[in-house]
């Protein structure tokens, strides 16, 4: 709006994405060079959870940023903007979950024809890039969750959050399409929705999903402070929040740790609990996510401007998420062979990480330049807009804040 103080960025926020963004890819990197065959113990299960903090870190990241971001957007009267804009992400993220996918069906035994084209229409799976199938739904969904969010407030979301898991054990325990003589096909699609069911697939049902995105709108809040309703300094207090952040979630963590086992870390690594959708994965994670991004936050937020500007080249990884997870991804599946020892399983890891490091350098500076390929994108995301915008006909109502 005219006259409206825009709002500096977080770059703490960035440079947590960036590190999950990372770590992500480390740990696919991790499954294709068979590094479990040579490395085990203690040690590597805490590795694996480490790097196991990314999804639910860019959940709730992706939470945070619908709230302070999207939502000022949204109760100042631009909600087809805000809608629109989410709905043409949705678009991206399921066309590069289809070459994704494309790309698997060329490189992978297994995925026929048959297959390939149900996995595009959402009820397949991949070995890594079912996260974006996820974010493909939950885009789509998040303008109505802004809009639930605005009428209702955040408490009744929250509540509603922690029912989802509470509710664990009964959810578990119902009935899947298996029991009823239904196909595989219909265990995915409930077992993607619902958690319900034992499909194995690589990202989190949408139900618990969005209660860890509920998670990441208290988050926002509770760091930024409520930015639709700021107009002057609206940074202030944010070094304090992260702190008091912090110092929670580190205790909780450290209690944690006080009481783990083995297993149960080792579980959190090798995606056993995400699978089952077991609360202590969303309760980790959500500890882990918020610790570490309210470290970045900390360690960021004083620095001066010219400093912060200097930080934006090196959390490239954050900028180019999507494209880094889409096509890093597609790399591992067409990558060659297994190593058959520890030394070519090392070197492999760090030939990826640095391929994948490079890729996603190279497309930010082409991006950042305004390059040819930059073109093709902006070229590519206006047709999407205009698709969008075609289709979204309707005037949405201004809402209250609540």
């Amino acid at each position: 709006m005219a006259g409206k103080a825009a709002i500096p960025r977080i770059i703490g926020i960035d440079l947590t994405r960036s590190v999950a963004i990372f770590f992500a890819m480390l740990s696919h990197v991790w499954v294709v060079t068979n590094m479990d065959t040579f490395w085990s113990g203690p040690s590597a299960d805490f590795l694996r959870a480490l790097m196991a903090l990314a999804t639910p870190t860019f959940i709730l990241l992706f939470g945070t940023m619908l709230e302070i971001v999207y939502r000022p957007r949204f109760v100042s009267g631009e909600q087809e903007r805000v809608a629109v804009r989410l709905f043409s992400r949705a678009i991206q993220c399921w066309l590069l979950y289809c070459v994704s996918v494309f790309v698997l069906y060329l490189f992978a035994d297994g995925y026929s024809l048959k297959f390939s084209l149900a996995t595009m229409m959402l009820i397949g799976v991949t070995p890594f890039t079912d996260i974006l199938k996820f974010y493909a739904v939950v885009l789509f969904l998040a303008p109505f969750l802004l809009w639930l969010r605005c009428r209702i407030g955040l408490l009744p979301l929250v509540v509603l959050a922690l029912i989802v898991h509470a509710a664990h054990p009964v959810i578990r325990g119902l009935p899947s399409p298996l029991d009823f003589n239904l196909s595989m096909y219909a265990e995915r699609v409930v077992t993607f929705l619902f958690g319900v069911g034992d499909a194995r697939l690589g990202g989190p049902s949408i139900l618990h999903g969005t209660s860890l995105i509920i998670a990441g709108m208290a988050f926002g809040r509770l760091i930024a402070g409520d930015r639709a309703r700021q107009s002057q300094k609206p940074t202030i207090g944010v070094v304090t929040r992260a702190s008091y952040l912090l110092g929670g979630s580190a205790v909780v963590i450290a209690l944690g740790i006080l009481f783990y086992d083995e297993k149960s870390l080792a579980e959190l690594g090798d995606m056993s609990l995400r699978m089952d959708s077991d609360p202590l994965y969303f309760a980790a994670g959500l500890c882990g996510a918020i610790a570490m991004t309210s470290l970045a936050v900390l360690l960021t937020q004083r620095l001066s401007p010219e400093v912060k500007q200097l930080l934006e080249k090196p959390v490239f990884f954050g900028r180019t998420s999507l494209f880094t997870f889409a096509f890093g991804n597609m790399i591992l599946y067409a990558w060659p062979g297994e190593p058959d020892t520890l030394q070519s399983a090392v070197f492999q890891v760090v030939l990826i990480s640095i391929a994948i490091t490079l890729l996603s350098y190279l497309f930010d500076m082409e991006v950042r330049r305004g390059g040819t390929l930059a073109a093709v994108v902006k070229w590519m995301q206006a047709r999407i807009t205009s698709l969008v915008n075609m289709l979204v006909g309707w005037r949405t109502p201004r809402v209250r804040q609540a």
